[in-house]
């Protein structure tokens, strides 16, 4: 018996499209056809109605957007579709299934050749990227690296390694050197599991200073939409759903800062509550738990989410050689079946146990080509300068009481940057007088050195990234360069809003932008400026850390030229120690991050030479002398991490000669073969195309004049300014990147694949001989097979491949002369019994004729 909601069809009637039984009434019911518009009363027992129901594998339509779907699985209350989405069946309008191509071959329902060429060519796109198993990690905005594919391919591999029908899960530590990618690495992971289904919820965590950049990264370059979890958006979760509801749950892809995490046990709860399926943690090695200690708040909120057991991938610089206990602390995060709690970390390095295999670890060793690092010293002369700069210093110290030594710490604060961030917190911070300011800023010739070459920065276009340790130190920068050098500046600083910060970097980036940014502190951790042409040190911090990760902000993977990196010396004193230290260390000329521990030693020794005060008149040479111990103990930890002591205890690691056997396996046409089928397909279905100036650029419009009712992830009127080379995408981010992954490519191709269009057609070709036969293709995943029959029922591998060719040259057929024929339905029922059985039918079908040349 019918009952009121549910789906039906017409018998007769098929042009009335679905319906929905609204009323029963007795004997009568009333049918509403939305598609025509009509509502009808049928007789209850009559036979003309036709139950709709959702089936697995089958079509449906979403009713509140048109879109067409695949229905997964269905139970009891809601249906899965093959997009991960769950609804309920009352927002699902069946599709009917269509005939069979060769059920509509045999009824002469021919469609155009085109339309036939172009889904063969989706189905060979759509091969041709999976790009033997490297597939999903090809669609980014990025300049591909075989270290980085190597590491996403080996961390994904344990999806398919898992043992019996349970799925295998990604945990995975990324500890390449800083510099390498760490990030792109995490992404292309996190970008396969989200396009294979595998994840519904995954939350990034990092420090707030990267937060906002890898929410553009994540959407620049892999098209995925993440939500910031910072305090409006958390307010306006509270708001929009009460109190009580869980922001995880809400925004089920989203990124919070690890110190929000850490100092809110209730969102460390929601976190767990909410099942994520991927936790990603940047910077990990701010993760710490001394033995015997539950570890410090960051590693307390995120080791319950780790034991969710599902996808975990921690990155961090920190190299086993330098922090082996640490080290294996992130290890026992991900692998606690590996690592007992009871285990003797240092037992395990003395056996050389191999690590578990949940590691990798790339070495700038192993990559090579990398551009070497420049220092530039620039020596500061006892100029008059020089001397009145001094001079303020001097009178400040000669005036009593507090106060002047407040202004003697304020002045060092701001032009020597040597006055520790710890010593500084104690002290109060009264003004300058602004004669004693503008004596300091016509004193100070690292100034003068900048506002000189500012013009000339600005005149070749150069981009120059300038780091300071206090905001005051930046203020007073920015307007001398400003005013004296004429030139535009940009900043980045702790005071800013993450999203101005985000506006500075992207302003500064343009080729017309800015052609200084000056930043403090918060701009050295996990930022990308290799588009830099050099790095200009206005101060030496006291921790060689720090200058390492300012310098780590251009020394990176993808940079083709030498990092330059200015800083200054000045004639004596502690300054000009601390950078004879830096140099005899070797901080300027390779790459130290990593050495956390020895770095500390060096800064803490810096620290009490400096506060001692005595190394501050002593010449260069017995300045050198305090510092030998911790210079020697660097050097040797230096030595032992670039030998890598333990590099062999990670299972199966990066090596050079890796690098051509992977790139080989990238189709070099990929861009090519893209762009061809997407704008082929774009034409053909009625969209606005436009080509533009530059590399494979396109404007493409899906506007009122389109022949298709619905493309999968794109709005009527949608409008895409982008590019099909990758390379152009990289340098210019302003451009969408037409590649797997994006909206419109990954719409178009599921309209070639899943569409109506091109199922069946006619082909007739000038060859070496007269024959009449019958085309099918097959899937097989993402993989196809061409099948084709002559007329005695043979099967022909050499007129598939003629006719699958990519250059084929057809020539005209008049379908109703050859569909009108009497003999037409038998013909085609005879070949398609010479086809080939399989579980499922032909994906799309062809007869052709093969007319010999005369």
């Amino acid at each position: 018996m019918w009952k009121s909601g549910d789906r039906v069809s017409h018998r007769f009637n098929a042009e009335l499209g679905p319906g929905l039984v609204v009323e029963v009434e007795g004997r009568r019911i009333r049918v509403f056809f939305p598609e025509s518009g009509e509502t009808l009363q049928i007789a209850a027992g009559s036979d003309v109605l036709e139950a709709m129901e959702l089936v697995e594998g089958g079509r449906a339509k979403i009713e509140a957007t048109g879109e067409i779907v695949r229905v997964e699985a269905i139970d009891e209350q809601v249906v899965h579709l093959a997009d991960g989405r769950v609804l309920s069946p009352e927002e699902l309008w069946p599709i009917p299934a269509e005939p069979s191509p060769l059920q509509r071959l045999k009824r002469g329902q021919i469609d155009s050749f085109e339309d036939f060429r172009n889904r063969l060519d989706g189905l060979r796109l759509l091969r041709l990227r999976q790009a033997d198993g490297l597939g999903s990690f090809l669609g980014g905005r990025i300049r591909l690296f075989p270290h980085q594919l190597y590491a996403a391919e080996k961390a994904t591999a344990a999806m398919a390694q898992a043992e019996g029908d349970e799925p295998g899960f990604v945990r995975w530590l990324l500890a390449d050197e800083v510099g390498l990618g760490k990030t792109v690495e995490a992404c292309l992971i996190m970008n396969r599991l989200l396009h294979r289904g595998r994840v519904e919820r995954a939350l990034v965590v990092a420090p707030d200073t990267l937060t906002v950049q890898w929410l553009g990264e994540l959407w620049r370059k892999y098209h995925q939409i993440f939500v910031l979890l910072d305090t409006d958006r958390l307010k306006d979760v509270a708001r929009d759903h009460g109190r009580d509801a869980n922001p995880f749950e809400i925004h089920p892809r989203s990124i919070i800062s690890l110190e929000r995490l850490a100092e809110d046990r209730r969102l460390q709860r929601q976190a767990v509550e909410a099942g994520l399926d991927l936790l990603v943690v940047d910077e990990a090695h701010h993760l710490r738990r001394p033995s015997g200690h539950p570890g410090n708040a960051a590693y307390r909120a995120i080791r319950p989410i780790t034991e969710l057991g599902k996808h975990v991938l921690l990155l961090s610089a920190t190299p086993l050689e330098d922090d082996a206990h640490g080290f294996f602390r992130l290890l026992q995060l991900l692998r606690p079946d590996h690592l007992p709690e009871e285990d003797s970390f240092e037992e395990r390095l003395s056996r050389r146990d191999p690590l578990p295999p949940c590691t990798s670890a790339a070495r700038r060793a192993d990559i090579g080509g990398m551009p070497p690092r420049l220092p530039k010293p620039v020596d500061l002369d006892q100029s008059s300068e020089f001397a009145a700069w001094n001079g303020l210093i001097e009178s400040l110290r000669r005036e009593p009481a507090k106060g002047p030594l407040q202004l003697e710490k304020k002045a060092e604060r701001i032009w020597r940057g040597t006055a520790s961030a710890e010593a500084l917190a104690s002290l109060d911070d009264p003004g300058v007088a602004d004669a004693q300011l503008e004596r300091a800023r016509q004193g100070d010739p690292r100034v003068s050195w900048i506002v000189d070459q500012a013009r000339d920065w600005a005149k070749k276009r150069e981009k120059v990234l300038i780091f300071v340790a206090h905001k005051e130190s930046l203020d007073l920068l920015r307007q001398e360069a400003e005013r004296r050098g004429r030139a535009k500046v940009a900043v980045f600083h702790e005071d800013l809003s993450a999203e101005r910060r985000d506006l500075e970097v992207a302003q500064f980036r343009l080729p017309e932008g800015p052609s200084i940014l000056i930043s403090t502190e918060c701009g050295g951790e996990g930022r990308n400026f290799e588009f830099c042409h050099r790095l200009v040190l206005f101060d030496l911090p006291w921790h060689p850390a720090v200058v390492e990760q300012r310098i780590g902000r251009l020394d990176r993977i993808g940079r083709n030229r030498p990092t330059e990196i200015v800083y200054f010396r000045p004639p004596g004193g502690f300054v000009r120690s601390l950078a004879l230290l830096y140099e005899a260390i070797g901080l300027f000329e390779q790459p130290l991050g990593g050495l956390e521990r020895e770095l500390s030693r060096v800064a803490s020794r810096v620290s009490e030479v400096a506060l001692d005060g005595s190394q501050a008149e002593d010449d260069a040479p017995s300045g050198m002398e305090a510092f030998q111990g911790v210079l020697d103990e660097a050097r040797e930890a230096a030595d032992r991490v670039r030998q890598a002591a333990y590099h062999e205890l990670h299972r199966d690691p990066y090596t050079g000669d890796m690098a051509s056997p992977i790139l080989e396996r990238v189709p070099g046409e990929l861009d090519g073969i893209t762009e061809d089928v997407v704008m082929r397909a774009a034409a053909r279905f009625g969209f606005g195309c436009e080509r533009q100036s530059g590399a494979r650029t396109w404007l493409i419009e899906y506007g009122s004049q389109a022949l298709v009712d619905h493309i999968p992830g794109v709005a009527h009127g949608a409008r895409f300014l982008g590019t099909f080379d990758r390379e152009r995408a990289v340098e210019e981010e302003e451009l969408d990147f037409f590649a797997s992954g994006h909206a419109l490519v990954e719409g178009i191709l599921a309209e070639l694949e899943d569409g109506p269009r091109g199922r069946v057609a006619l082909v007739q070709v000038a060859a070496n001989e007269d024959t009449f036969g019958l085309l099918a293709i097959y899937r097989d995943g993402f993989d196809f097979e061409a099948v084709a029959v002559d007329q005695s029922g043979e099967q022909r591998p050499d007129l598939a491949a003629m006719l699958m060719h990519p250059s084929l040259i057809t020539e005209p057929v008049d379908s109703k002369q050859w569909t009108s024929q009497p003999s037409w339905p038998r013909g085609i029922k005879r070949l398609a019994k010479a086809l080939p059985t399989t579980d499922s039918p032909p994906e799309a079908v062809a007869a052709f004729r093969i007319r010999k040349r005369r």
